[in-house]
């Protein structure tokens, strides 16, 4: 198993102490805070299957080069949404293997992209897309976007965490649909965190409201949003309620909470939601949700 994932003088973890320490810091004056943290890459990088890259940004789409089956999403399909947190744990990739087996799509946030992930990719046979955040001791770490039909197009973003400037990143990826001309567009988020007013985090969001309003087809947006004020939680849920998105609900919410707030969420738009469901884990700090859709009549026959 992989050490804890830290680094001098701050752990990188996601709760809000961390807020506190870094302006501890930043008050003290203790010399260059750049040498505390790990490389990021000087522009956006998105890595796929057979060692492709994409840098484009979102709300532009581009064309996916990826050679693979020439599968169609089917309905209904199922949806796994979980942070990993850095493949810390022991048991992460028998779990995952395991979720994987019910799932057409994985979105992952706080995803290593290690041999055992792309092997793991290889075979269950999937499509991934990773957008690099940082690399650290030669790993590259971000959200990774796993599914069984190949994406047609893709884009993604990086926002530079105000306090630390490790980037969190998002990879937004479109999907053929079996007897329609329309595609699933499908995003995967990872919220900025350490903020003390939920302003970056619409900045955060901005680039993928842009690019909701020109999709036509059925929409999923799911993620780790960080959303642990009552600010930060309404400024997601209002921004993709007022554009037409419900969100997957739990009856047994096992979702991970600070300061009683689920910080994980699957919306929908386009959607019905046959099975919702959050699952209790070791494997990370965080407990993935299972998520099973179903295609509208109306998308199917357009």
């Amino acid at each position: 198993m992989d050490r804890q994932l830290t680094f001098p003088l701050i752990t990188m973890i996601r709760k809000p102490i961390c807020i506190v320490i870094l302006l501890l810091l930043t008050v003290l004056g203790l010399g260059n805070a750049h040498a505390f943290f790990p490389d990021s890459p000087e522009q956006l990088t998105i890595l796929a299957k057979n060692n492709q890259y994409y840098q484009t940004q979102c709300p532009i789409l581009s064309k996916a080069s990826i050679n693979t089956n020439q599968k169609e999403l089917s309905s209904p399909f199922t949806l796994l949404n979980w942070n990993i947190f850095k493949q810390q744990n022991q048991n992460w990739e028998n779990s995952l293997k395991e979720w994987a087996d019910r799932a057409d799509f994985i979105t992952l946030q706080e995803a290593k992209l290690s041999p055992a992930l792309i092997q793991f990719s290889v075979q269950k046979e999937l499509s991934y897309l990773h957008n690099y955040a940082f690399k650290y001791n030669n790993f590259i770490y971000g959200v990774n976007t796993l599914s069984r039909v190949a994406p047609l197009s893709l884009c993604g973003s990086a926002y530079p965490e105000p306090w630390i400037w490790v980037p969190k990143t998002g990879l937004a990826s479109t999907y053929p649909i079996q007897g329609s001309q329309q595609t699933l567009l499908l995003i995967n988020l990872h919220g900025v965190n350490f903020t003390l007013t939920e302003q970056p985090l619409r900045e955060q969001l901005s680039p993928y409201l842009a690019l909701i309003k020109q999709h036509s087809g059925p929409i999923i947006f799911s993620g780790d949003f960080n959303t642990w004020t009552d600010a930060r939680l309404s400024e997601v849920k209002q921004s993709l309620i007022k554009s037409g998105f419900s969100e997957a609900l739990f009856d047994d919410d096992q979702r991970l909470t600070v300061f009683g707030l689920p910080l994980d969420h699957i919306y929908f738009r386009g959607l019905n939601v046959i099975e919702a469901k959050s699952i209790i884990t070791d494997a990370s700090d965080h407990n993935p949700q299972l998520v099973t859709f179903e295609l509208s009549p109306s998308v199917i026959n357009l």
